[in-house]
């Protein structure tokens, strides 16, 4: 815009278009629409919409996407203010014929949303200064409104049925809330409505994004399973509430703009955080604020386990000093990645002290499953219980020594609670080599347990620890 255009363009003209032009712009000048308390403009937030005008003006040119995104930042950072309420508002004054789905874990969530943009839509300022923005009157719901230029808002919640709109633009945010997040059967529901029904709800699969905002709060969240899905295109944006060695942002360039490692130092600052720890317990406070669906160093199991050097391990085993070797199993009979595995920890003990030797795990169907472990030395503990029993039998006629055990304690959480003391008082060794990897590996690390995708090599470990510590009842059958 040319100085000679400022000065014949009046104030409403320059206003509007400096809103079109930047959406944070956009979201000050509507702030006190919705909004009584004075705003607090941290970094993040016009870092924000200009990520997300990016999306927006690539969807009004209908230009194929780049990729889905995914927002992960701690609560009370705005950003439903941003991406749910004032985004769909700004885009229709960039385009109203742009069709819009919106979503949340409850229908009241994402009702409240809806409502706050249409309370900017039809205020006074932005129909002075967006004319060309109208709601039709018969088509004026709280959850599903449409503008005279066949623009259309539709807000649902996750599991909700979704009939005669297919969307330019989809937002879903917080499609799970802590509680729903420790169930498995509420996880899947959520990724499975985004997988299905959200797919099937574009004008063109090909442009329209999904934006997905939420805290991490499970590894098989709706985060984790986008992040798990090889070749999807993803922007994925990560911002911990404060940077330690263990919690850092994604990209990794978002770090420069943190204050003393701090996202916000005003909102969330060191207090706040430490009052949030404490409020929500350690798991809570990883999900919410480190973005991480278990503490960095460890809920139920921290990093108690000891390194031992592998040559000093193999002199053990050469000189027959560890007895009781053998390896723990918990079996499963399919060759479904998405199932859960067999796993097994290849331990014995010393002077009082647990050496694990060996780990593994992997998904496979049972005569393939029995190759496997007959290639294993020691001898094979399973769980007493009826797919143990038939299991045992079938590996023993084969020529493969196993055994079962009666493993004690509830529910995993109550026997990984009973097996964790060994650990941390200093009795549990492992192979240095494969240290790591017990506790880090993306699909079983038992550092993120109980919220980590599979958790079976942590039950072969509990259960060798029960083994070698308790002396639990064995049939030899």
């Amino acid at each position: 815009m040319t100085e000679l255009d400022l000065l014949t363009i009046d104030e409403d003209e320059l206003t509007a278009s400096i809103c079109l032009d930047s959406f944070f712009d956009f979201v000050k000048e509507f702030w006190d629409v919705i909004i009584p308390e004075e705003p607090v403009y941290n970094w993040h937030i016009p870092y924000l919409c200009s990520q997300l005008q990016d999306t927006v003006e690539r969807v009004i040119r209908r230009e194929n996407k780049l990729y889905d995104e995914i927002i992960n930042i701690p609560p009370g950072t705005t950003k439903s203010t941003i991406c749910t309420v004032m985004l769909p508002a700004w885009a229709w004054a960039k385009d109203p014929t742009l069709r819009i789905i919106t979503g949340s874990y409850s229908a009241s969530l994402a009702t409240d949303h809806a409502v706050k943009s249409r309370d900017i839509i039809k205020s006074e300022k932005y129909k002075k200064l967006f004319p060309h923005v109208e709601i039709k009157k018969d088509q004026d719901n709280k959850t599903q409104y449409k503008t005279t230029k066949n623009g259309e808002r539709y807000a649902t919640s996750v599991g909700g049925t979704i009939t005669g709109i297919h969307a330019h633009l989809i937002i879903i945010d917080d499609p799970l809330n802590p509680k729903q997040a420790s169930s498995d059967v509420e996880r899947t529901g959520a990724n499975e409505w985004m997988d299905t029904t959200l797919s099937s709800r574009k004008v063109n699969k090909a442009v329209t994004p999904t934006i997905l905002v939420m805290q991490r709060l499970h590894q098989l969240d709706p985060t984790g399973n986008w992040l798990s899905k090889k070749g999807k295109a993803i922007r994925h944006f990560k911002f911990p509430g404060r940077i330690t060695d263990k919690v850092r942002p994604t990209p990794e360039e978002l770090s420069e703009y943190y204050v003393d490692n701090l996202l916000d130092p005003i909102r969330i600052s060191d207090s706040v955080l430490k009052d949030n720890r404490l409020d929500l317990g350690e798991y809570g406070y990883a999900g919410q604020f480190d973005q991480d669906p278990a503490p960095s160093d460890g809920g139920v199991w921290k990093r108690w386990i000891k390194p031992i050097d592998d040559y000093l391990l193999d002199q053990m085993l050469a000189e027959g000093k560890i007895k009781k070797i053998g390896s723990d199993w918990d079996l499963a009979y399919t060759e479904k990645e998405t199932n859960s595995a067999s796993a097994y920890v290849t331990s014995g003990e010393y002077d009082g002290n647990m050496y694990i030797t060996d780990m593994g795990f992997d998904w496979l169907e049972f005569p393939k499953l029995m190759d496997y472990m007959k290639s294993k030395k020691p001898t094979h503990f399973i769980e007493a219980k009826s797919a143990g029993k038939s299991a045992k039998q079938v590996l023993t006629k084969n020529g493969i020594s196993a055994k079962e055990v009666q493993v004690t304690g509830g529910d995993k959480v109550a026997r990984a609670h009973m097996a964790t003391p060994y650990a941390e008082r200093g009795s549990v060794f492992c192979r240095a080599s494969i240290l790591e990897f017990l506790y880090t590996c993306e699909r079983q690390g038992i550092l993120k347990f109980p919220n980590n995708e599979h958790d079976d090599l942590q039950d072969a470990l509990v259960q060798a620890i029960q083994r070698i510590f308790n002396k639990p009842t064995m049939f030899v059958l």
